[in-house]
């Protein structure tokens, strides 16, 4: 699933060997069910990129 990553600049080696860069305000792909997922979304660091999304559209248009 696709995250929006607001915390510091990090990277991480998840259990499967895959790394992760995170970067502040980026995109970033991370498994739902993964522990580490689990522990940023709790610590408000991941926002899923689908609920950006919809809430900048309505910004949108909401300006116009």
């Amino acid at each position: 699933m696709k995250y929006q990553y607001s915390g510091p600049m990090s990277g991480v080696t998840l259990a499967d060997g895959q790394e992760v860069m995170l970067c502040p305000g980026g995109e970033v792909e991370l498994p739902e069910a993964h522990d580490y997922t689990q522990t940023l979304l709790a610590l408000g660091h991941l926002k899923p990129a689908t609920q950006l999304k919809q809430t900048k559209a309505k910004e949108s248009s909401n300006a116009s």
